[in-house]
């Protein structure tokens, strides 16, 4: 059969499908793809982790950005055992006062109301800041011997879900405060004091435990470990109705619900997925649902988070992975990302360094050539572009692990590499290498026979890179004769982005294969658009 060309093109469309045989993907589709992403049709590189501060001294579990009247955000951190510690440009103040707490691995639920910060874990009383305030006090007006799961804001009130009261766990209970006033504190949360809008609701028919819950619009949605509830302000006699959406799915921990284009999305017990208060749709089924859940690990479940970068339109489902991809293995923290695109609808894949938590902030980056101590190479941005500081950036805390090389505890910027606008040096213990990987190509495009032969003989990419010090990236390929066998790759070629045009190939079997990554120390980014693929078939073998 004569030399046939086939032209693969918008290479970013599919991002990666790992819950399908691979030969029933599509062309443009990856079966693996560990710290890149897919934009724009393109295959690009994910952001990297730059240090905000480094040499924590404490275990930061939690991380709320808090925006000031004027000037830089700043980022409150809050540690295992309730040490509280703001990021103020640069320095971290403890801001605890006279809060202590011991050791707890429960996660913390942080909120904002009114311009006063809320910070909530059921093994205490909750605390609170006025925006006038500098440390941290227990909240006013709460009863002493009341616990709550979460604590979160919605409209003028705060709602307490999951009560212990005294010694009795009111799993379904949802305790509304009363009407809160601006930079003030609920003035109670007594149900019988008639002059007050304080309340509770048991949601009886409720079948699992309340985990947590956040606004939507107007409304309010509550979520168990199986259920959602939407709850409504009504204004009249009984303030609130609530009523079910949902008895199929629920969240799995504490902060697993990030709000984006007017949606929830919610990583589920056994599904990941997305709801506008009315429907609901799955993200993750059929495309990467079994490879999370099958590789998560159930018995830290309470690490998971969920995080939204609205800088790259991601978000990122963060949980602790046992998967053979990871690059940061038996972490205690999260260690891998599933990330989706809700502008292209797409998954990848990140590794993350032990964290633990995600925030939304910016920070006081600015430098001055008397003041960067690292090349442009490792710093994001430019000096002019520092004149305005503040776009917010995705931020997440993490803890040291020996084991995996990453020396200290930390905050942390996500950006881009060589397109960053972050002015902070990339962290060199948390770098992991950009990896993409097709298998099972079977060649239907080009009506090749599945009995055929295939022959690659040359690959001609159109990929491209900022990046002017370093312009190579590594091909390799590969082939298998049955259908999900672990190909067998046999060639690997360096391609240079400045001067090479083609790559001559010799992979040949019934099903092709390639990968496309960087080496360990190669920080660069690159864009993978797409490719044409040169191949022969020989006959029947």
């Amino acid at each position: 059969m004569p030399l046939q060309t086939l032209p693969i093109r918008n290479l970013g469309s599919s991002g990666v499908i790992t819950d399908i045989n691979a030969y029933n993907l599509p062309i443009t589709g990856f079966t693996t793809g560990i710290n890149v992403r897919f934009d724009e049709g393109k295959v690009t590189r994910a952001p990297m982790f730059r240090t905000v501060k480094d040499q924590l001294g404490y275990k930061p579990r939690a991380a709320f950005g808090i925006v000031p009247t004027s000037g830089f955000d700043t980022v409150v951190t809050v540690s295992d055992s309730w040490v509280i510690q703001e990021y103020i440009s640069g320095v971290m103040v403890n801001q605890s006062g006279s809060i202590t707490g011991s050791l707890d691995p429960r996660p913390y639920t942080i909120g904002q109301l009114a311009d006063v910060v809320y910070i909530n874990r059921p093994d205490r009383v909750p605390v609170y800041r006025l925006p006038s305030g500098t440390t941290f006090a227990d909240l006013p007006n709460w009863v002493a011997n009341w616990r709550c799961e979460a604590l979160r804001p919605y409209g003028d009130f705060l709602f307490a879900l999951n009560m212990t009261e005294g010694s009795t766990n009111y799993a379904n209970r949802v305790r509304f405060s009363d009407i809160v006033t601006g930079n003030s504190y609920p003035s109670s949360w007594d149900e019988t004091d008639l002059t007050k809008s304080a309340g509770f609701n048991d949601l009886v028919q409720m079948q699992t435990r309340i985990v947590d819950g956040a606004e939507l619009g107007n409304n309010f949605i509550i979520y168990s470990l199986t259920e959602v509830f939407t709850v409504e302000f009504t204004g009249g006699a009984l303030l609130f109705n609530f009523r079910k959406l949902f008895g199929d799915e629920g969240v799995i921990n504490q902060n697993c619900i990030a709000e984006a284009e007017g949606k929830h999305f919610v990583f589920g017990n056994n599904d990941i997925y997305m709801h506008d208060g009315t429907t609901k749709k799955s993200l993750a089924d059929e495309r990467v649902r079994k490879f999370i859940f099958s590789t998560l690990n159930k018995a830290k479940s309470d690490r998971c988070f969920v995080q939204h970068n609205k800088v790259l339109n991601e978000v990122y489902f963060c949980y602790v992975s046992g998967d053979q991809y990871a690059g940061f293995s038996g972490t205690d923290r999260c260690n891998r990302a599933a990330v989706y695109n809700y502008t292209n609808d797409t998954w990848s894949f990140y590794d993350l360094p032990n964290v633990s938590a995600g925030t939304q902030a910016n920070v006081n980056n600015v430098l001055t050539y008397g003041t960067a101590a690292s090349t442009y190479q490792s710093i994001g941005g430019s000096y002019y572009g520092q004149e305005d500081s503040y776009n917010r950036h995705t931020l997440m805390v993490g803890d040291n692990d020996t084991t995996n090389g990453i020396a200290h505890q930390r905050v942390y910027a996500l950006d881009l590499s060589d397109s960053g606008t972050v002015a902070l040096n990339i962290e060199p213990d948390t770098v992991k290498p950009p990896l993409i990987e097709r298998v099972g190509i079977d060649l239907d495009e080009i009506r090749q026979p599945l009995r055929g032969y295939k022959v690659v003989t040359k690959v001609l990419p159109q990929i491209a890179t900022l990046n002017t010090a370093n312009t190579t990236i590594t091909f390799e390929f590969g082939a298998s004769d049955i259908p999900n066998n672990t190909p067998t790759y046999s060639q690997t070629s360096v391609f240079d982005i400045s001067t090479d045009y083609k790559i001559d190939a010799r992979a040949s079997g019934r099903y092709m294969s390639y990968k496309v990554y960087l080496s360990a120390a190669d920080l660069k980014d690159f864009e993978f658009s797409g490719f044409d693929l040169e191949v022969n078939t020989t006959g029947r073998v």
